[in-house]
């Protein structure tokens, strides 16, 4: 009997146009910021309406993410949850607000930061009318295990609040609202929501027997796993949020032992999953972890230095967090739910293998570059490109497993 397939677009794959509008945002972005670097380094001066840092921050963070747990959660939710997924009329409205406020948010960086603002606010709308479609199936599922779903569910909802202050802050001038709004965002949306589908899509793959015996629901150990995570990136985004350089050494040294834990916490869980890095897709999650844990070393590291009166480590950790662990677990994730969703036996082909290489790569060239002593632009620019070059190549390997549909 020939394969059927449902459009990619469908109900059957709601995942589809999101992941499409995510990964269009993050090869656009990646361009966007090599073609910064490289003006900078060639001592080209470009008109910034919004400081670049915050720019770069406003557009990696907020631009394709939300697309991303949108797709995912309207792909996992319904076979999770047991409920019908949305319907493709229901999609326009997000997709086509966050096609426009991730345009406004581009045009706005140079030209008005009130215009960046306003493109944030629309995405900040698309995103909270898919937020209410995600309430509806918890609302209408009958699952007893809903936590890791009311989990992002959550986060999301304080995505959304952290996104509304953002824009608002850009709209009305205050640069130092919106980066402390838009590491609330990072902190206690983005990365919750990835720990948490990380927490949970592990052990289906790693231990399958003890998971369907279980019936889906997690031991003690493993949630007080998930409730640490989550701990430490409350903390992590009080500590952003609140701004660390009025912080006395005291805390600076508390700040060092407590993320010290969480790093030994996540080197020890990885350590307990490394029987599953043979297969290349928990090899990708599992790498994603490692960053994590690496990102928390770091960072108590440089908190236990400042808390020594000496320089800290900059950027270095947030970039290991960031673009080594949350942009590595995005790979994977996205990488699984389109290929599942295209009939492939595999989520991770060489190609795709290479592309995550060469992500690593980046991450580790703009890592080396922040803990120099002098951050040189050449070495960004050239981390710049190689992202840029890896996300483009993503869009186009993806391109075609979004367009083929599910099999049925």
């Amino acid at each position: 009997m020939p394969e059927r397939r449902t459009p990619a677009g469908g109900p059957a794959a709601p995942h589809a146009p999101f992941f499409r509008l995510g990964l269009l945002m993050l090869a656009l972005s990646g361009l966007w910021w090599c073609l910064v670097l490289l003006a900078r380094w060639q001592g080209r001066a470009l008109p910034w309406a919004v400081s670049p840092g915050l720019a770069h921050g406003l557009l990696f963070g907020l631009g394709a993410m939300p697309q991303f747990i949108t797709g995912f959660f309207f792909t996992a939710g319904p076979r999770w949850l047991r409920v019908p997924g949305p319907q493709t009329q229901a999609l326009h409205l997000p997709l086509g607000l966050a096609g426009l406020g991730g345009l406004l948010i581009l045009l706005g960086l140079h030209a008005a930061a009130p215009l960046a603002g306003l493109g944030l606010m629309l995405l900040m709308l698309a995103w909270a009318a898919s937020w209410r479609l995600a309430r509806r199936m918890l609302v209408a599922s009958k699952e007893p295990d809903r936590l890791h779903l009311s989990g992002v569910h959550g986060a999301w909802l304080l995505g959304l609040c952290g996104m509304a202050l953002t824009g608002a802050s850009l709209m009305a001038g205050r640069e130092d609202w919106a980066r402390a709004s838009l590491q609330a965002v990072l902190w206690w949306s983005l990365l919750p929501v990835f720990l948490i589908a990380l927490h949970r899509m592990v052990p289906m793959f790693a231990e399958p027997a003890v998971w369907l015996q279980a019936a889906g629901r997690l031991p003690a150990s493993e949630r007080t796993l998930l409730w640490a995570g989550l701990a430490g990136c409350a903390w992590g985004g009080a500590w952003q949020v609140l701004g660390p350089s009025f912080m006395p050494p005291w805390a600076w040294a508390l700040r060092a032992g407590l993320e010290g834990g969480v790093a030994l916490l996540l080197l020890k869980q990885a350590w307990h999953w490394r029987h599953m890095a043979r297969l290349p897709l928990m090899a990708m999650m599992l790498c994603g972890g490692l960053w994590l844990a690496l990102g928390a070393g770091l960072s108590a590291l440089s908190a236990g230095l400042l808390a020594l009166g000496r320089p800290g480590l900059g950027l270095a950790p947030l970039h290991a967090v960031l673009a080594g662990g949350l942009a590595s677990l995005m790979m994977a994730q996205v990488s699984r739910v389109s290929s599942a969703h295209a009939g492939r036996p595999l989520a991770v082909d060489r190609p795709l293998m290479a592309l995550f290489l060469l992500l690593q790569l980046a991450v580790l060239l703009r890592l080396w570059a922040a803990l120099g002593p002098s951050e040189p632009t050449g070495a960004l620019a050239l981390a710049a490109l190689l992202w840029a070059l890896c996300m483009s190549g993503w869009a186009l390997r993806l391109r075609g497993w979004l367009r083929r549909g599910r099999a049925v």
